[in-house]
């Protein structure tokens, strides 16, 4: 370290004496100084609060590995409450630029394809998400796998094989043959270009291929092979719905690379990718998938039901550079787990309720409208007033939250195509003062808040009691309760948005589990205009989800259910006051209560899950890999949806919300009176 007293001066020779003598002196300064500076930070531990903090703590920690370098005249600042998710931001960008996706027929086709079959007319296909998997599931499943092997090639998560996933958007759903995709068996590479063929033989020498066609030269290139998997669960009934015809399906290959290689490791590809601008050697590294599929073709005036089912293959492609996430070191996530359900060892096991991390998640959202009679994304650029993806009901949900999940994290995933509107409405949206946000209810429940952990029961609502700093904005009391905000973009290329369902919910719902399972210790997947309200007046979702989840009574479930309670909300109600007064209606009549639980549980409730056990939140369904969770916990998912008390969340916990727009049934609405 250089004292600032010796910058940019140059200081005469001194004798040995005069040295001795400065040395002594700057001895005791710097020993003072450090002590002052030791009991003071002993005075600041000792006056500290537990604080929940995600596994992976975007704020303060430097991401070991993965992260792409970022611009410092970021449009997107990020504070201690929030965050704009660049990482996603960027790996989108080299989505666009560098990834593609095309068709070709299967072999076997080649010999009796008709000229007139227009494969890539029939089909379009575009790449979507792809990212390093940082499932705890699938990290448990490696080592238990290899543990089988006569030696573990693992080295407990150190020598990890890369596992990958990525997405693919392919058009004309109804029109794809759907009963035997899983017999065919998908394929996946991770694949290094060299510049000369000598590196690219000393690169991992007895392993890997070059992707050659016969006769062809060398192009310096070495792909290996890792096991892949394809998903498609929703196809099916998306592809038999008339309200989807024209629809397309974002079909979902997993990878995994082998274990026991350093440079098949995320954390190494990652590095090398980083460190390539400054090599001689490597000029690329990608992953690519190859999924077959049946499609039904027909010739020109033959009807449909006489057509030809034929084979036909869609390869997709991804820059690494596309992939990276925040933090590649999956070695980390292995020396995280647990084998057993109880293990407080883990650190996805936490010890209590205030040391649990709990992520709530809505979207994509968006704001949409009809061009040219279509359905299409709304323009930021003609649409001046439209606040993007944010959800009308945010405000009002986020109110909630405040009250009843201290210490969480909100995460809001919106669309690429409106990503900045967004952010610029969330960051106007913290800054404008409680009072002005929360009228009439503001005053009665955050007027006196100074404690970041305890539950501020709905009943707060009721009091005439409290008083509150008119300046104080909705940024300090997320920061008096610990909450963050996590803004993710979603890729939604212009095709994919007006023909999918959801505007790609199906998408980022597995995605989401890929991407973050590792940072948090339970995950909720909810709907953008439901409140999380409790039946229980004493315990926050923190302490109801971690005696659900971690405690000795444990359910011991994968995950559970909430229960969607719904409440039509009338055009003339449709404002924050009065959306805040019906849920506190709702809460705090008992006879109300009674009905709504008894007679407008009208939909599935979405999901809450444990993050060491999840495969994929697939929107109403917590999707698991039985053989490979934590000993002693189970799916526990009931056949035919039946409500069981060990899987569904009961109301005397508490339920989801639902405050829409749209009527179901009459007596399911806001200010019905049941008495």
């Amino acid at each position: 370290m250089v004292l600032p007293t010796l910058i940019g001066k140059q200081r005469k020779p001194s004798s040995p004496f005069q040295n001795s003598t400065r040395q002594k002196s700057a001895f005791k300064k710097r020993h003072i100084v450090f002590t002052v500076i030791a009991l003071a930070a002993l005075y600041n531990f000792q006056s500290l609060k537990p604080v929940t903090r995600p596994l992976y703590d975007y704020y303060s920690t430097r991401p070991r590995s993965g992260s792409l370098s970022k611009s410092k005249n970021s449009f997107y600042t990020t504070n201690d409450v929030l965050k704009f998710d660049e990482h996603v931001l960027e790996n989108i960008r080299e989505t666009y630029n560098g990834a593609k996706s095309f068709t070709e027929w299967a072999p076997q086709q080649l010999s009796n394809i008709d000229p007139i079959d227009d494969l890539r007319g029939q089909y379009q296909t575009i790449p979507l998400h792809a990212t390093v998997d940082r499932r705890p599931l699938i990290v448990r499943k490696q080592l238990m796998e290899d543990k089988k092997k006569s030696q573990s090639l693992a080295a407990n998560g150190k020598l990890l094989g890369c596992a990958i996933t990525g997405s693919t958007f392919v058009s004309n759903l109804e029109e794809q043959y759907l009963k035997h995709y899983k017999e065919y068996t998908p394929t996946c590479d991770v694949c290094f270009q060299f510049s000369n063929r000598e590196d690219m033989a000393n690169f991992v020498p007895s392993l890997g291929y070059e992707p050659l066609k016969p006769k062809h030269s060398s192009i310096a290139t070495k792909c290996f092979g890792g096991e892949a998997t394809v998903e498609a669960k929703f196809a099916d009934w998306q592809q038999k719905d008339a309200r989807f015809k024209g629809f397309g399906y974002q079909w979902q290959v997993d990878c995994v690379l082998p274990n026991g290689i350093q440079e098949l490791t995320c954390r190494e590809i990652s590095k090398m990718q980083r460190e390539i601008d400054a090599r001689d050697d490597l000029q690329k590294i990608y992953f690519k998938t190859k999924i077959e599929m049946d499609g039904w073709f027909s010739n020109a005036g033959i009807p449909k039901e006489t057509a030809w089912k034929k084979r036909f293959l869609v390869f997709t492609e991804w820059p690494w550079t596309a992939l990276m996430s925040h933090d590649d070191d999956r070695s980390a996530i292995a020396n995280n787990l647990s084998m057993a359900w109880n293990d407080v060892k883990s650190k996805f096991v936490p010890s209590n309720h205030h040391e649990m991390t709990l992520a709530h998640v809505e979207g994509p959202g968006y704001d949409k409208t009809q061009y040219n009679g279509s359905l299409s994304l709304k323009s930021m650029n003609t649409e001046k007033q439209s606040k993007g993806g944010i959800h009308p009901r945010l405000v009002s949900n986020l109110f909630h939250l405040i009250r009843n999940a201290p210490g969480s994290t909100h995460m809001m995933a919106v669309v690429d195509g409106q990503a900045r509107r967004s952010y610029q409405e969330v960051v106007k949206l913290l800054n404008t003062s409680i009072s002005d946000l929360f009228k009439v209810y503001g005053k009665r429940v955050f007027g006196n808040v100074k404690d970041s952990q305890h539950l501020i029961p709905m009943k707060a609502m009721t009091s005439s009691r409290g008083s509150m700093r008119s300046y104080m904005t909705l940024m300090e009391l997320l920061r008096i309760r610990n909450i963050k905000i996590h803004m993710i973009p979603i890729i939604t290329p212009s095709l994919v948005f007006e023909k999918s369902v959801c505007g790609g919910q199906y998408t980022f719902a597995p995605y989401l589990a890929a991407r973050y399972a590792a940072d948090y210790q339970v995950i909720m997947f909810i709907d953008g205009d439901t409140a999380m309200v409790e039946g229980n007046n004493k315990r926050t979702l923190n302490e109801m989800l971690y005696d659900r989840f971690f405690s000795k009574d444990s359910s011991k479930c994968a995950g559970h259910r909430m229960r969607l309670i719904e409440q039509y909300v009338k055009p003339e109600n449709n404002n924050l006051e009065k959306v805040l007064q019906c849920a506190q209606d709702l809460a705090l009549d008992k006879n109300k209560w009674k009905y709504a639980m008894e007679n407008c549980h009208l939909k599935e409730g979405h999901i809450v899950a444990r993050s060491d056990s999840i495969y994929a939140f697939n929107v109403h369904h917590p999707d698991t890999l039985k053989q490979y969770l934590p000993e002693g916990v189970e799916d526990c998912i009931t056949p035919n949806n039946a409500i069981t008390p060990r899987y569904f969340l009961s109301e005397d916990e508490f339920v989801q919300l639902h405050l829409r727009d749209r009527e179901r049934k009459a007596e399911c609405a806001c200010f019905v009176n049941h008495s």
